[in-house]
């Protein structure tokens, strides 16, 4: 599983969804699988380093370029809540 790029996303809420793209759609699903069930140091990372950043999640870009992503977003645990 490798990552091939980010970008943060707004949502209409105001959040801000980091998007982790993955190689293409079978490994996007591995990604997301892996972000919502086993991420928790990375997360972890997250919040502490950009605590602008709210909700994570994985995509991949498709064969005509567009960029797809799982629109079901996992939490990053605040900053304040790991002390």
């Amino acid at each position: 599983m490798r990552v091939k790029g980010t970008f943060i996303y707004t949502l209409k809420t105001g959040e801000n969804a980091l998007i982790l793209l993955a190689e293409n759609k079978s490994e996007q699903e591995k990604l997301y699988h892996y972000l919502a069930v086993d991420a928790y140091r990375f997360k972890k990372e997250i919040a502490e380093e950009e605590p602008r950043i709210e909700l994570i999640s994985a995509g991949y870009r498709n064969e005509k370029g567009e960029i797809l992503w799982s629109e079901e977003y996992i939490p990053v645990p605040k900053w304040y809540d790991l002390n």
